[in-house]
């Protein structure tokens, strides 16, 4: 992406997340799911006792939280955001922990080399204009053989149905409702990772039922609604995701998961 293009982007992505943390926080109590996500992605990273780690595009903390628990104390984790208003809530969930303000494209200007042992993208890979940087960025800060690790969705299925690239199509005759649109190619991601000089890739999937209600909650939180509808304003974006999950309940969707794909490799 052009480098003015990835600015402009990220100017975006900070505007929907300050109007964000309420309504991911709301989302967090109904579904679990960025839990459920942060503990799978720290077993799968190895991340223990002692460690020190940072949480790129940590939000409200709730990542942070959960990785405080394993490395046992705050102080061994910083998290880093773009949203002010992300961060306000992170500070308040997690007192102790170091939290920056920043730029997760950029980490090689936050932090001294070779002074981390894991940096962590929960559920925020997919928003990052130029990941390259951000993983040559992590690789600079990480000791020999840390780890870097991160997840990202690939698809939202209703009884093995893809929702957005299949059922709604099928139901509106094609071309009536997006699928979600992200700044990264998420497809390049290994591609991303080699390049940046990282072994030992792993790679797979985690899924996790949300539910329709669920979805319906994530799509209308305004930093996601946004990757559906980016010109409307936020209101306007809502109530064309009410529309889309007002036609699945009407065609009888209820139950509904949410698929992640996670990488991790080493330096």
């Amino acid at each position: 992406m052009d480098p003015a293009r990835g600015e402009a982007v990220k100017r975006a992505v900070k505007a929907n997340f300050d109007d964000s943390a309420a309504d991911y926080d709301e989302f967090e109590k109904a579904t679990g799911l960025f839990s459920f996500l942060t503990r799978e992605l720290v077993f799968r990273s190895g991340i223990q006792m002692g460690m020190t780690v940072v949480d790129a595009g940590c939000g409200t903390g709730i990542s942070t939280a959960l990785v405080r628990e394993v490395v046992g104390n705050g102080s061994y984790i910083t998290g880093i955001d773009l949203s002010t208003a992300m961060l306000e809530q992170a500070r308040r969930r997690v007192p102790g922990a170091r939290f920056i303000e920043g730029d997760a494209e950029k980490l090689e200007l936050l932090f001294p080399p070779e002074s981390k042992d894991a940096v962590l993208y929960n559920a925020c890979v997919f928003l990052l204009p130029d990941a390259p940087a951000s993983f040559r960025g992590a690789r600079s800060i990480l000791r020999q053989n840390g780890t870097v690790a991160m997840n990202f969705i690939t698809g939202t299925y209703s009884d093995g149905h893809e929702l957005f690239n299949e059922l709604f199509p099928a139901w509106t005759g094609g071309g009536t409702f997006p699928a979600p649109r992200f700044p990264c190619d998420t497809s390049r991601l290994q591609e991303y990772l080699e390049g940046a000089g990282f072994r030992d890739i792993n790679r797979g999937f985690t899924e996790k039922d949300v539910g329709l209600d669920g979805i319906r909650r994530f799509y209308s939180v305004p930093a996601q609604s946004a990757s559906l509808y980016p010109k409307l304003p936020a209101d306007g974006r809502r109530a064309a995701v009410g529309r889309m999950f007002d036609l699945a309940a009407g065609k009888g969707v209820h139950s509904a998961s949410m698929r992640w794909s996670w990488l991790v490799a080493r330096k």
